[in-house]
């Protein structure tokens, strides 16, 4: 059970920290003839095809990536606003050819764009679709039906009580081995990055739509994972987004016993390498009653109020909204900037990107106006701000200088020497103080931390995108991240890096892909 213990999360979380020592001595290559397969097919199950005329998210980009909205009625949610939500959400924007493989990028990014994250529906009866529990394909853009009938009821015992009011829920889980192929036990870690950012993209889409959307990563893991028929030790549930509120059609509540299902699925690998400490730490954090997950989310309290620095401190600027494009064509556009040119970047940019990268979060640990994460942050080059070293202050709604800088190599060292972070004119650093969030938390404290980092950095993608520029994430030297932002940072970890800057080329706009553009 996740309880107060912690001792797990921090055994994992120092295990599989990087440094220049531990990357040079790493054997790891990677076996391209065994490299896990793109998408998860049933062998067994019939697909439906979801309708291709599906509406898009036409507002403001900025306003839909920082606001909150409040439901507009469970009538606007019918199979067309669903396929909607996956398609912005995960859908395939993009197609390209290496070699002889095929690739297809899709709508939210993923580390190493190996897409280690898939969607579930659990849904009551709506307008084109009959009540069951679904798993989306987005290369046949299809459901594969996976249960018969309304089992929100089954996601009220699992301690998602929201779900019983709810037109549909959506379920993110992570298939380990896709990711581990490169990336190893630390892709533990990119569990939480990867469905974040795609969160990311459900949350602005969804607040477009008018569309209220709560996300969940208290839940009794094996209750969810047995509904959506997932094989153990192979794939398991994340976290949980509930869309849109309908208490004229609440599902009864009641617990009933979740038959098993006889699932073929495809093989993602010839063979595929172990890693348990992935699964020591998952299963450590797991929850095992209803009651556990209630009193989970109330164990996080205030936190303790920044004090400014009396070093210079520069206000946040007002959002550029009024220049902002739409949100899908932002999510269109959107990739991860291969080359940064060196230029820099207006503090209007810089501010707006901030605003709406910090913006409320709708998760459930999260009482109002609390967040896991703080804003660090190496500033290369941007208009008005001398290059140095910053902190973000959430009460003062302002940048703090916590060192000067003479050159822009720094942010590349940290982020393993690449020099597409040297080049960036802005790199953030998310970072968490882990020993009081797992403190209040628990070892799934450690899940919340960097789920939270995952969807702050997929606001930093789309915000970055919608005033024009580009942005692309990284891992990090662990420790030396925290040593250079001390003694400021002395007590935090990094979660997750992400830069941006002036691309060095003009990024074509991905697309509905042709398959999904056939009438229905």
């Amino acid at each position: 059970m996740a309880g107060k213990d912690f001792s797990s999360a921090l055994t994992y979380h120092e295990a599989t920290k990087h440094s220049e020592v531990s990357i040079g001595a790493s054997a790891h290559y990677l076996d391209w003839d065994n490299k896990p397969a793109q998408f998860k097919e049933y062998k067994n199950l019939a697909s439906i095809a979801l309708p291709r005329n599906f509406p898009r998210p036409e507002k403001n980009s900025i306003k839909a990536i920082e606001g909150e909205t409040k439901d507009v009625g469970a009538e606007q949610i019918d199979v067309e606003v669903l396929s909607e939500l996956l398609f912005f959400s995960a859908g395939l924007t993009r197609k390209m050819r290496f070699g002889k493989e095929l690739n297809y990028m899709r709508a939210a990014s993923a580390t190493g764009a190996l897409y280690p994250i898939e969607l579930y529906v659990i849904c009551g009866r709506i307008h084109g679709l009959e009540a069951g529990v679904y798993h989306f394909n987005p290369l046949h853009f299809s459901l594969a039906k996976l249960r018969e009938g309304d089992y929100r009821a089954a996601l009220d015992y699992a301690g998602s009580s929201d779900s019983l009011s709810a037109p549909l829920t959506l379920a993110f889980t992570s298939l380990a081995w896709r990711n581990a192929w490169k990336y190893e036990a630390r892709s533990y870690r990119h569990w939480f990055w990867d469905s974040g950012v795609v969160v990311a993209n459900l949350l602005a889409t969804s607040n477009s739509a008018g569309l209220s959307t709560r996300v969940a990563l208290g839940f009794v893991d094996s209750e969810v994972d047995r509904l959506l028929g997932l094989e153990a030790k192979k794939e398991a549930t994340v976290a949980l987004a509930v869309v849109g509120a309908s208490p004229a059609e609440r599902a009864e509540s009641g617990h009933k016993t979740i038959p098993s299902l006889a699932l073929e699925v495809n093989r993602l690998s010839t063979e595929e390498v172990e890693y348990p400490i992935i699964w020591e730490t998952n299963e450590a954090s797991q929850f095992k009653t209803k009651s556990e997950t209630e009193s989970w989310r109330k164990s996080l309290g205030p936190s303790k109020r920044t004090v400014p620095l009396t070093a210079p401190a520069f206000p946040l600027r007002e959002s550029e909204e009024a220049l902002s494009p739409r949100l899908d064509e932002v999510i269109l556009l959107r990739g991860s900037t291969r080359k940064f040119a060196r230029e820099p970047i207006s503090f209007d940019r810089l501010s707006t990107i901030i605003r709406a990268s910090a913006s409320k979060i709708p998760l459930d640990f999260l009482p109002d106006n609390e967040t896991l994460i703080d804003f660090y942050f190496i500033g290369n080059d941007v208009q008005g701000l001398p290059p140095g070293s910053y902190f973000y202050n959430m009460n003062t709604e302002s940048i703090e200088q916590l060192k000067v800088l003479r050159n822009r190599s720094m942010s590349g060292y940290l982020c393993l020497g690449q020099q597409l972070f040297s080049d960036a004119s802005v790199v953030f650093f998310l970072m968490a103080d882990l020993d009081s969030a797992l403190k209040s938390l628990g070892n799934r404290g450690y899940r919340s931390a960097q789920f939270e980092a995952g969807v702050r950095a997929g606001k930093i993608y789309l915000s970055s995108y919608a005033v024009g520029i580009g942005a692309s994430g990284s891992t990090f030297f662990d420790d030396a991240v925290t040593q250079f932002f001390s003694p400021h940072a002395n007590a935090k970890s990094p979660m997750i890096a992400v830069g941006v800057g002036v691309p060095a080329y003009t990024a074509r706009s991905g697309k509905v892909l042709p398959q999904m553009t056939m009438k229905s």
